[in-house]
């Protein structure tokens, strides 16, 4: 199971490098990221963000990001409003393969992204 890096309110005990990689991660969460920005704005050269994400985190920088964005998008469908859509809300948080994404989302929360937009307007 992978476990996310907690809220940053209590980032206290991680490694400075890491709590500088994840305030970048969450701060440009709806940006492109690459391993390379990360890796800078942590100050720390790319194989050492791997190794700490995988000690840290049991994943990779990148499955991280992918992780948190999915949660992003099943929290923006559940507030979703009349006029968001599944398209848009993907869209915004990188998600471009929407097959892909949604058949990976159905994966992760047993319903697909449409279900629970569907669900969320009763």
């Amino acid at each position: 199971m992978i476990s996310l890096l907690p809220p940053p309110s209590e980032r206290d005990d991680l490694a400075p490098d890491m709590q500088r990689a994840a305030h970048y991660i969450d701060a440009h969460l709806d940006d492109s990221l690459t391993i390379g920005e990360v890796a800078a704005a942590a100050g720390i050269a790319g194989r050492t963000l791997h190794k700490h994400f995988h000690d840290e985190c049991g994943t990779s920088p990148m499955r991280y990001v992918r992780d948190c964005r999915f949660t992003q998008v099943r929290q923006a469908l559940l507030l979703a409003g009349q006029r968001d859509s599944v398209t848009t809300i993907a869209f915004h948080w990188g998600f471009c393969h929407l097959g892909r994404f949604s058949v990976e989302y159905r994966k992760r929360y047993g319903e697909t992204p449409s279900e629970t937009l569907r669900r969320q307007r009763g």
